[in-house]
């Protein structure tokens, strides 16, 4: 159900930001962070997220992939867990009928160029996988990778987003964490909107092993944005949230 904005409307979950668009815009890709939080306000227990949300969540994190151009990880993210970066059959096909790839361009970030694709990515697919790196990833790491995907080294993600942008033509960029990318993103301003599930879940923890979805130095008032709530859905008892940031 969406409780906000006004009018309440009964939605399926298949639904839920279904007719969604986004802008464009010039220098970089329209950026939006996806993540998952229980209400004690932790996005990863033991470096993973997978089963803080239930299956709604997931069902909502492939309806959001499928509006997108590329989907966009850190390497501790995919260092963590097992995952996959796509969308399934159907959601492919209505990707098709929007003039989008089948798939959305998978992305990895990374400065030591340690990630383990070839167990930890699922459906490791190398004609639609890019790997951005730092100029002090190891050569031999930028040499073994390159077998595995195209690798693009970025001096910092200002350049990467405008390279995104320029030479690979991502319009719309999904950001799945962990939450030292999302920090970075968030610290330089790069990021436009915020889409947060919030899980009935009580998970304690303690640090470094319980995340937040943002992991970081403390904002300045300069960096921290003023999100601005654009509409709410209730699943369950899971709430969904967006923000404009």
């Amino acid at each position: 159900m969406r409780l906000f904005p006004e009018p309440a409307a009964r939605l399926a979950v298949k639904d839920v930001y279904r007719d969604v668009s986004f802008p464009k815009q010039r220098e970089r890709p329209y950026v939006l962070i996806n993540m998952v939080s229980s209400l004690d306000g932790k996005a990863a227990v033991e470096g993973k997220a997978g089963s803080i949300g239930g299956p709604a969540d997931r069902a909502v994190m492939r309806n959001l992939r499928a509006l997108t151009d590329a989907v966009m990880i850190g390497a501790g993210t995919l260092r963590a867990e097992k995952l996959s970066l796509a969308v399934p059959e159907n959601l492919a096909q209505t990707r098709e009928a929007h003039g989008l790839d089948p798939q959305p361009l998978a992305i990895l970030v990374t400065e030591t160029g340690d990630v383990p694709l070839q167990t930890n990515l699922l459906g490791l697919l190398p004609d639609n996988l890019l790997i951005l790196a730092s100029p002090e990833t190891p050569q031999a790491r930028l040499t073994a990778l390159s077998s595995y995907a195209s690798v693009e080294v970025v001096l910092d993600l200002n350049s990467a987003l405008e390279a995104l942008k320029g030479r690979y033509g991502v319009d719309v960029l999904l950001v799945e964490g962990g939450p030292a990318l999302n920090h970075a993103l968030v610290r330089n301003g790069l990021v436009d909107e915020l889409f947060l599930t919030l899980a009935p879940k009580l998970l304690g923890g303690e640090r470094p092993k319980a995340l937040t979805i943002l992991e970081g130095p403390s904002l300045s008032h300069q960096q921290s944005p003023k999100p601005e709530l654009i509409s709410v859905h209730l699943f369950g008892d899971e709430l969904f949230l967006r923000y404009a940031l």
